[in-house]
């Protein structure tokens, strides 16, 4: 699930420290499962509303195909 992330948003700067980060100019997101729970974790930072609920509603969509989940 993780690397058809990264595969998504190869475009970025992407490090994988503590999971997935994917950098651009304007927004920023890490993706990882969780250390305590069965699930996976995402921190998405933009710098406008709309941009944040843009990329946060594309995110959870993929997780969401992968898993069969939704929240």
């Amino acid at each position: 699930m993780i690397e058809q992330v990264k595969e998504r948003y190869k475009d970025g700067r992407i490090t994988e420290i503590d999971g997935l980060t994917v950098e651009y100019s304007d927004w920023w997101f890490n993706l990882r499962p969780s250390q305590t729970e069965p699930l996976l974790r995402l921190s998405v930072e933009a710098k406008s509303a709309q941009e944040l609920d843009q990329r946060v509603s594309e995110l959870r969509q993929m997780v969401e195909a992968h898993t069969g989940e939704q929240r």
